[in-house]
């Protein structure tokens, strides 16, 4: 990941306002623009957050703004080495694509207040459409990574490489971003990646997320390192699981 923050120097400023409950944090301002824009938040798999993460650190997207809110948990994380707030919006060079990203869990009774501050904010920077990833908990984890989807008004999704999907859900901020986007009749989309992955990243669901973006928004993200980490890991759990086999059968014919 980059660090605090793709193309952004200013130091980490804890600059809460006790007064208020919510507030956008402007590090960069934005450009004139209608932007689109996409959301990820945490959930199982980690599949949005490491896919955005990614895709703004291969474009080289700038840190825009902060979310800060006393309904968040108070947490910092730290990046190379540098601390970054949780909750951040990044910008293309263009300002014509935002991603916001949080590593913050929120509450369900907090997603209405931090949903509808948030949206208000991007409304206010021109927003004209929006896109959501939402990860699927399943039991067992699928051969292949497919990503579904739906969208109002109706797009045709499988010409980006998800599959249509006429039955489904999206809870939390993701419902609350979606309410606000809809009844003011502003496009909607989300994207559904099937995991069984809940406290571990699902990198191979990230990966065929980007692969979709990279469709819809003409991105021209490389996902070869993340298709090479992928075989790394997978090659590294079969060893692993050779070597625990062998070592069971060895401790079985000793006590044979």
């Amino acid at each position: 990941m980059g660090g605090y923050l793709l193309n952004q120097s200013a130091p980490l400023k804890l600059d809460f306002k006790m007064s208020e409950k919510i507030w956008i944090n402007e590090v960069n301002p934005l450009k004139k623009t209608r932007p689109s824009v996409i959301f990820a938040f945490s959930g199982p798999g980690f599949i949005g957050n490491t896919a955005l993460m990614y895709i703004a650190r291969n474009k080289n997207f700038e840190l825009k703004a902060e979310v800060r809110s006393k309904l968040l948990p108070p947490t910092i994380l730290l990046m190379e080495g540098k601390p970054i707030h949780p909750f951040r919006v990044y910008g293309d060079s263009k300002d014509e694509l935002l991603v916001v990203i949080s590593e913050s869990l929120v509450s369900p009774e907090n997603s209405w207040d931090i949903g509808a501050k948030l949206m208000e904010w991007l409304l206010e920077n021109g927003a004209k459409d929006f896109v959501c990833i939402e990860a699927m908990p399943m039991p067992q984890q699928l051969k292949e990574n497919p990503v579904y989807g739906f969208s109002i008004p109706e797009r045709e999704l499988i010409k980006f490489g998800a599959r249509p999907l006429t039955e489904g859900g999206v809870s939390g901020l993701n419902a609350v971003l979606m309410e606000e986007a809809l009844k003011r009749d502003l496009p909607w989309t989300t994207l559904l990646i099937p995991t069984s992955f809940i406290t571990s990243i699902d990198y191979a669901g990230a990966t065929s997320v980007i692969s979709v973006l990279n469709k819809m928004y003409k991105l021209g993200v490389d996902i070869t390192p993340l298709k090479r980490s992928i075989e790394m890991r997978e090659e590294i759990s079969k060893k692993a699981g050779v070597q625990e086999k062998r070592g069971l059968l060895s401790s079985l014919r000793r006590r044979g």
